[in-house]
């Protein structure tokens, strides 16, 4: 035997069941999920919750808050300072290297400054990511034969 208020609860979920179910045979035609809005109905009861109050917080506690907030502004900022210095450094080698390369062979800098019209996807368009590459290095590839000296 079950307890009254399972009994209570149960004839209310069934009622609410019967409120939203259509008073006949309907196919489509409705704004809801197969055409049903039981479904809504059900949505609605199991996962809209009631709104929570605002979180108040003492003067203390309010302190403790904004010092958090802060430091961890402050750690963002110095996260990217450094990525900003990182890539600054390596814009500049980029830089060296280009004018090195130019100042030993002015057909190599041409030809290293030129696009390719048609490139193939994999090899040549490859999107710059900050993520490592799935094969870290690769194991398989034969050794360098040295070159036979004349």
């Amino acid at each position: 035997m079950s307890s009254p208020f399972a009994r209570t609860a149960l004839t209310k979920a069934s009622n609410l069941m019967r409120a939203g179910a259509p008073s006949g045979p309907k196919k489509g035609g409705g704004n809801s999920l197969n055409g049903e809005p039981r479904n809504d109905l059900i949505k609605k009861v199991l996962f809209d919750a009631p709104p929570r109050p605002p979180v108040r917080f003492s003067p203390e506690d309010m302190t403790r808050h904004e010092t958090i907030e802060r430091a961890w502004k402050l750690v963002r900022q110095q996260q990217k300072q450094a990525q900003e210095e990182g890539l600054a450094r390596k814009f500049e080698m980029m830089r060296k290297a280009n004018a090195e390369l130019e100042a030993t062979s002015a057909q190599l800098f041409k030809h290293s400054q030129t696009k390719e019209r048609h490139a193939v996807f994999p090899r040549q368009l490859r999107t710059l990511t900050d993520t490592p590459p799935k094969q870290i290095w690769n194991y398989r590839q034969p050794a360098a034969t040295p070159t036979p000296k004349a």
